[in-house]
Parts: structure tokens; C-alpha cells; sequence
């Protein structure tokens, strides 16, 4: 798949500490509510929550619809104020 998500510099410091596997597993399978595929997405940005989880934000590559993906790595990696 090889997506890289435009995230800010606290999101990718966080993303980089994440395996490949775990990368590719997150990225392959964001659901869209509106064609109601799970495959993916395109354009992806993304943040870091105050609660130290990754935000990635995009599109479904099949309709363009938005879709959203949440990835909880504030519970191994503890809140954004923590550990950035």
C-alpha cells in the first residue's frame, strides 16, 4: 500500500514508532459509511488528540466519500503531553 499520511509533526512522531504491519493493517482497512466499503483511503492528513491518539482524515478511494480513522496509540503510548 505504501501510504504516507500528511500528519502533524506530534501525529508522525507517534507514526513512526508504529510497525510497518501495523501501518499497512490501519490504512487497508477504513470503512466508508457511504459506499460502505472497507479498503482504504486516499489524501490522508491526520493530528494527534489530546489523549494521545493518532486522527487520520481522507477519502474513500472507491467514492470520495470522507472517512475517518482513529488509531489508539494513547494507551501504549500514553497522553500527547506525556510523550509527544
Amino acid at each position: 500500500m505504501h501510504i504516507i499520511p500528511t500528519l502533524t509533526p506530534a501525529a508522525m512522531s507517534r507514526w513512526i514508532r508504529m510497525t510497518d504491519q501495523g501501518k499497512e493493517l490501519v490504512l487497508g482497512s477504513i470503512f466508508c459509511g457511504s459506499c460502505e466499503t472497507g479498503l482504504g483511503i486516499r489524501d490522508a492528513t491526520g493530528e494527534l488528540h489530546p489523549y494521545g491518539d493518532i486522527i487520520l482524515y481522507g477519502y474513500c478511494p472507491d467514492c470520495g466519500g470522507k472517512v475517518c480513522r482513529v488509531i489508539g496509540t494513547g494507551e501504549t503510548m500514553g497522553r500527547a503531553e506525556e510523550f509527544p
